[in-house]
């Protein structure tokens, strides 16, 4: 088993006094990383939130890297992997695709973290570990498995991206701007643009969050499933 010091999960409230250690800093940083941006976190600023020295942050985390390390493994700590428990490796693999938006949902922060380039530690090698176990089973060769991974997880989180996109703000303030798409497209002059004007309702849809990434989720399943389809018969 893989083990170092990114490997214990937080507990409790992270910046309560008498807490501070990795697992608390990591856990602190990440919620100023969702809540303010990742800019936010600074070891001064750590150090204002457990009322101590900067120095003191320094004796849990080495450097900046260190602290973005411990960030993304206190993150990848509430992954949901009940998917695997599915008996079709194509409902596993969903699973994982909707586990993955819901954890870029709950920390914004993960879209920056999961793009570094960075060793993984014991959260990332067990969801790794799993994905490719479920790919692998599916019937594709290691190469395979571990690009179709890769692409889910760029596509995962090119979605949630695209799709806070059009939809960021209140219900209300997305139904307004749904309205207003409609309005544009829909006003546009038919002869012209005849294929926008009929796409106009479909185009103010795509404030829905849910209904954009379903939509994404299954032409990405699709892709896979085709793929798994074409692959000739394996060999017993």
């Amino acid at each position: 088993m893989v083990r170092n010091k990114n490997d214990q999960q937080p507990e409790g409230n992270p910046n309560q006094k008498g807490s501070l250690n990795r697992e608390a800093i990591a856990a602190q940083a990440l919620h100023l990383a969702d809540t303010e941006g990742i800019d936010a976190v600074s070891f001064r600023r750590l150090a204002q939130e457990f009322e101590v020295t900067a120095m003191a942050i320094y004796r849990y985390v080495d450097n900046k890297d260190d602290l973005l390390d411990a960030m993304t493994e206190s993150m990848l700590a509430s992954f949901d992997v009940s998917a695997q428990q599915e008996t079709d490796w194509r409902d596993q693999v969903r699973g994982l695709i909707y586990a993955l938006r819901q954890l870029l949902l709950t920390h914004p922060s993960g879209r920056s973290l999961l793009s570094r380039r960075a060793l993984p530690s014991t959260n990332r090698l067990r969801i790794f570990e799993a994905s490719l176990g479920i790919l692998r089973d599916a019937g594709f060769e290691p190469q395979e498995a571990f690009l179709i991974f890769e692409h889910i997880l760029n596509q995962v989180v090119s979605l949630v991206v695209t799709g806070d996109g059009y939809v960021k703000g209140a219900e209300e303030e997305r139904r307004l701007w749904g309205a207003k798409l409609l309005a544009f497209y829909g006003s546009l002059p038919k002869q012209e643009y005849p294929r926008l004007v009929e796409t106009a309702p479909n185009i103010a849809a795509s404030v829905d969050m849910d209904h954009h990434f379903k939509f994404g989720a299954d032409l990405l399943m699709a892709g896979v499933e085709a793929f798994a389809a074409s692959k000739p018969p394996r060999k017993l």
